[in-house]
């Protein structure tokens, strides 16, 4: 409402008392004719909520400004965008659109282009343009002009590019390897991440629950494997822990100290199917498909041609609505002939299909996949959508060399691409093949400034991945948010280009989940 409205209502109600007969001098009739009109002290406050928020449509900004989505928090007195506007967004001229429950008066207060603060009366029917380059406080006043009620009007704008997966600061780290390791694996089972390795002579494995925490905290334990592993073939199913040795013998244990022989011989393991572990296995006529526990009823399949016997990515499993069995997915990796492949193929627990390939560019020897999250951005109203998606990267060619290239599939393996610039593996990290890459989420602290282990790195354009947003607001929750769970990515090892073990874990994250979220 705005203030002529305003000043009628209120000579109306001074009319209306004029010809009352009972005095309206009295404070007790005062109340009572208050309460029989429903203008009370309650009501009048009413009138000092801001009940919808937006910007003017400017497409010079941004295109659908107005449709950008305000959360008013009336208990907090606080208004904000939740899902930050693209990084270099304008907001130094733009015009509000505000609302009321029927105010006399409305008032904002900001600083301008040039710093200087300024107050003005908002015009509700022809409203000017303010700077929301730093919050605006806006002070409503009741219909009666007896209540006021100040709120800060913060327009969020990204300072980097949220949805990057972005390595950067303290992305470093030792590897929790023994002395002068000569291989390594690192798997996780149980909540604890184990990583095991070898100087050649001793084999230790390392252990914690919490992979973000200095090297020096992981319980270490020697392993008596009776036989030399090929630690790089090392899965873990649901039940155990399975690995190769260089003969090919398929060796498990129950809790990855003591082993036995299965009295299997495998040429390669692609990955775990519930408590199973999957293969290929060498027979005369050239390889078979192969699993353990061995199946009631189960007949080992040959393998065709193009279907790729080792190098491949450690399987990916996931459950899908389509389908009663979880679904596998393996790429890459090289066919019995020596040649590479970017094939993708799919298992359901009982055969194998080809369903899919990756660009040309991704035939390669030991890629590590994980599953993670990107997001996708409404540009209508500027929302934004996380959305499950398989990354691959690192991975060795047919010469020798080894990939930089990171490629994505947000539809669980059907169709890849080359992920954007931003995602790609920065200049001033080593590529990589044979890793291990797992998703572990640790909790993120609004102001935490120990790096611990992780050795600071500035890395190419992007600000520092672990770098909090300052001047974020709270919502509803009368708590401030102080810690959230981020879902860091770590990758362990694996070779260099000389086929040297990487003496190092590297940490990264999508940027958006880095932000404190507002409640």
């Amino acid at each position: 409402m705005n203030k002529r409205l305003a000043a009628s209502s209120l000579a109306a109600l001074s009319l209306m008392c004029g010809s009352v007969v009972v005095s309206c001098n009295s404070d007790d009739d005062n109340n009572d004719y208050d309460i029989d009109t429903g203008y009370t002290p309650e009501t009048m406050y009413s009138s000092t909520a801001i009940t919808s928020f937006n910007l003017k449509a400017d497409s010079k900004v941004l295109a659908h400004l107005d449709s950008v989505f305000f959360t008013i928090d009336l208990e907090g007195q606080k208004i904000f965008n939740a899902d930050s506007m693209p990084p270099g967004t304008d907001v130094r001229k733009l015009v509000p659109v505000i609302g009321t429950g029927g105010s006399s008066k409305i008032m904002l207060s900001y600083t301008d282009i040039g710093g200087q603060t300024k107050e003005e009366e908002y015009n509700s029917t022809s409203p000017d343009t303010i700077s929301f380059s730093s919050p605006v406080k806006v002070t409503v006043t009741s219909l009666n002009e007896s209540y006021t009620r100040t709120y800060t009007i913060t327009v969020n704008v990204h300072t980097q590019k949220p949805d990057s997966l972005c390595w950067g600061d303290m992305a470093y780290s030792k590897l929790p390897a023994i002395a002068g390791v000569t291989d390594a694996v690192t798997v996780e089972k149980g909540g604890k991440v184990h990583c095991y390795s070898t100087d050649g002579t001793v084999w230790q494995r390392a252990s914690t629950a919490d992979p973000s925490a200095s090297i020096d905290s992981w319980t270490r334990e020697n392993v008596a494997f009776g036989f030399v592993p090929r630690l790089g073939t090392m899965t873990v199913t649901d039940g155990d822990y399975y690995v190769l040795a260089d003969d090919g013998a398929l060796w498990r244990s129950s809790d990855g100290l003591a082993w036995g022989d299965t009295g299997c011989r495998w040429a390669w393991i692609y990955g775990a199917y519930k408590d199973r572990v999957v293969g290929v296995a060498p027979d005369g006529a050239g390889y078979v498909h192969a699993t353990y526990p061995v199946p009631a009823g189960y007949a080992a399949a040959a393998v065709p041609a193009d279907f790729p016997v080792g190098g491949t990515t450690r399987m990916f499993t996931f459950a899908s609505e389509w389908s009663a069995a979880p679904q596998g997915v393996i790429a890459g990796g090289h066919v019995a002939n020596g040649n590479l492949t970017s094939a993708v193929w799919g298992y359901d627990g009982q055969s194998w299909n080809k369903f899919a390939n990756m660009p040309l560019d991704a035939a390669l020897d030991d890629m590590v996949v994980f599953p993670y999250y990107t997001f996708k951005t409404n540009t209508v109203n500027w929302t934004v959508t996380k959305q499950s998606t398989l990354f691959a990267m690192g991975g060795r060619k047919a010469d020798g060399t080894l990939s930089r290239l990171v490629y994505v599939s947000r539809d669980l393996g059907v169709n890849w691409h080359k992920a954007d610039s931003l995602m790609q593996l920065p200049e001033q990290m080593e590529t990589f093949a044979g890793a291990r890459a797992l998703v572990i989420p640790s909790l993120m602290h609004a102001r935490s400034a120990s790096c611990g282990d992780w050795e600071e790195v500035t890395l190419r354009r992007l600000p520092a991945w672990c770098m909090m947003l300052d001047g974020t607001f709270s919502g509803r929750a009368i708590a401030p948010v102080t810690e959230w769970e981020c879902p860091y990515i770590y990758v362990y090892g694996g070779q260099d280009a000389s086929g040297h073990i990487r003496d190092i874990v590297l940490r990264g994250v999508i940027n958006r989940f880095t932000y404190k979220p507002l409640q």
